[in-house]
């Protein structure tokens, strides 16, 4: 078991108390025992801890905080995810090649790839090295899949996707289905506009399950680098998302929208097509956004408003009562002055 020590120098942090105190995990704050190391998020540091019983705090660079052991850092909570995988290693779900996946001949798998029972893997398709594919996974031709990326079950890769390094693809994710194109027909039939164009998924990203990034028409649909999608997201053809972006769930990405870098967007918002969401923008949770955001501000509400605006729009809206009633008094005032 590791001592408090090495536990600070493995977080880069600055240790006050009992250096040689061993740790054998990491817990949440209110049920951490006295060999368990936990955080205390900055929100929190004038809460009362007097109940805790944490061996160790994990707290942030000059936190008032007074207790027996301490490890001092810039950011608690990442601290803390560092410790969660030191004590909490990932196991590989397969070694090797499983005897009864379906390999092309034609595909080329680079050094310590691991595919895992009833999982295929097409033609002309290139898998990087150290990369991780679960059972029953579809991957189709000429697909590029980068190095140490994490495939879990049931995913679907369609044909021409390139995924970059790092990726994590969560359990029934469909990357590269037919985007929603439909024509009209003289007798108003839909038909069916061929969906050729590619997806691009950069270094870093993260795709929740079961959610769906749509390949457009002829062009490309792309998330750049290090975006986190949460899960039952859907992102239509032709969308661009920048880097560091991170979506909530349940959120549909209109086709052709183009979404800045280190935006956030809550829970079940929807875009509308052919907008553009500036850089750093914030959408709260059940948000309509039908037309650009060109600056960067928070917004919120159906249609989407800046969110002082919606606040106060939304006291007026619960007061509506009130004031009809307050309304009509005043109407029957001046019939009854308009009477006299």
């Amino acid at each position: 078991m590791p001592e408090l020590k090495e536990i600070a120098a493995l977080i880069g942090g600055v240790l006050r108390g009992n250096e040689s105190l061993e740790i054998t995990g990491v817990q949440a704050l209110a049920a951490a025992g006295p060999n368990d190391i936990a955080f205390v998020a900055r929100k929190k540091e004038n809460s009362d801890i007097s109940c805790i019983q944490a061996g160790a705090l994990i707290v942030t660079e000059g936190s008032p905080i007074t207790y027996a052991n301490l490890v001092f850092v810039s950011d608690p909570q990442l601290a803390f995810a560092r410790l969660l995988e030191y004590f909490n290693p990932r196991v590989p779900f397969c070694t090797g090649i499983a005897a009864n996946a379906d390999i092309s001949a034609k595909a080329r798998l680079e050094a310590n790839v691991r595919v895992g029972p009833f999982s295929y893997v097409g033609a002309n398709s290139l898998i990087g090295a150290d990369t991780e594919i679960h059972a029953n996974v579809t991957i189709y031709h000429n697909v590029k899949i980068g190095r140490e990326c994490l495939i879990y079950s049931q995913v679907v890769i369609r044909e021409n996707v390139e995924i970059g390094d790092r990726v994590i693809i969560h359990p029934g994710a469909v990357i590269g289905a037919d985007g929603f194109g439909f024509g009209r027909s003289t007798d108003g039939s839909a038909v069916k506009i061929p969906q050729k164009g590619k997806v691009i998924i950069g270094d870093g990203c993260e795709i929740g399950a079961n959610t769906c990034i749509d390949r457009s028409t002829i062009e490309e649909t792309v998330l750049a680098e290090n975006v986190k999608l949460d899960n039952l997201v859907q992102i239509g053809h032709n969308v661009y998302i920048g880097k560091n972006t991170a979506i909530s769930a349940q959120t549909g990405i209109s086709g052709s929208t183009r979404i800045g870098a280190q935006v956030i967007m809550g829970g079940q918002v929807g875009l509308a097509d052919h907008i553009q969401i500036a850089d750093g923008v914030m959408i709260a949770a059940k948000s309509g956004v039908t037309g650009s955001v060109k600056t960067r501000m928070i917004v919120a509400g159906i249609p989407h408003q800046e969110i002082g605006s919606w606040r106060k729009n939304m006291v007026l809206a619960r007061n509506l009562e009130t004031w009809k009633d307050k309304l009509r008094l005043i109407e029957k005032k001046i019939k009854e002055l308009e009477g006299k």
